[in-house]
């Protein structure tokens, strides 16, 4: 498959590249389809909350608190490139 960066991103995905963050064009494609899907899913999880809360299901503060740092440490301690 071959795609075409967008001329007004091209700069910003030779400067990701240049900077080491990416080894090429086609890593960073697939970090923003990985993020594309990371959102889905997101927007999944927070329809599936509002429909709980909306059925008067509930859960404590502190395990939804607990929850998001654990995703947030997650995606930090995601192996660098």
């Amino acid at each position: 498959m071959t795609v075409e960066i967008p001329i007004n991103y091209g700069p910003v995905v030779q400067k990701l590249i240049a900077e080491g963050r990416f080894r090429d064009e086609g890593e960073v494609v697939a970090e923003g389809l990985r993020l594309v899907l990371m959102q889905d899913k997101l927007r999944e999880d927070l329809q599936a909350g509002l429909d709980d809360l909306n059925a008067g299901k509930r859960i404590e503060a502190s395990e939804v608190y607990a929850e998001a740092r654990r995703r947030i440490r997650a995606i930090e301690d995601r192996p660098a490139r």
